[in-house]
């Protein structure tokens, strides 16, 4: 799969099942990547057997691979026009963590880093739910409707008070804020939710 990391909006996680695939901003392109410095037909990432490779379809702007050649290794970053889009590749199985500045969400594990730093005790299994939430959404507002959803799934009928998602989120920023006065991370958006900033 490929994890979008910068410079393609509204896009996270690109599976990738076939055998060939176009990257560009063409609206035919297998992986569509819609930003001003990509060219139509980008890259090539090609499959042969249980390996992927990638190489430039002489873009304007080029690739760069940051790992070992052409040859995809899981971990790999790709960037397109040094950086203005980033692309990690990860293999089937491999733990997926998206990162946001210095936090860190492993999705599959569930745990969390902050700054370096993994966070012990766990995190509450609603306050993982809720920035697992935001995180997966990051940079986009939530609201309290979905956050209620997320992490409070046993409560169907919506009856989640705003005061328990103020409380929830108060104590997420206790957790994973240097300075939960200031948030960094776990950001308002007056009547209407929260977001999780990309710092």
């Amino acid at each position: 799969m490929l994890v979008v990391e910068r410079g393609v909006p509204g896009v996270r996680v690109v599976p990738l099942d076939q055998g060939i695939y176009i990257l560009g901003a063409s609206p035919d392109a297998d992986v569509f990547l819609d930003n001003l410095y990509v060219s139509r037909d980008h890259a090539q990432i090609i499959r042969e057997q249980q390996r992927f490779r990638i190489r430039d379809l002489d873009s304007k702007n080029g690739t760069r691979l940051k790992g070992d050649g052409q040859l995809l290794w899981s971990g790999d970053r790709i960037e397109l026009r040094e950086g203005q889009v980033l692309l990690r590749f990860e293999t089937r199985g491999s733990t997926l963590t998206l990162n946001v500045a210095s936090l860190v969400v492993d999705l599959r594990s569930r745990d969390v880093w902050v700054r370096g730093e993994r966070l012990e005790p766990p995190l509450s299994r609603k306050e993982f739910d809720v920035v697992s939430l935001l995180f997966q959404k990051r940079g986009e507002a939530c609201s309290k409707d979905e956050i209620a959803a997320s992490g409070w799934p046993e409560r169907s009928e919506g009856d989640v008070g705003d005061q328990e998602i103020e409380q929830t989120v108060r104590r997420l920023r206790l957790r994973i804020e240097a300075d939960p006065s200031q948030p960094r991370y776990v950001v308002t958006v007056r009547g209407y939710g929260y977001k999780l900033s990309l710092g």
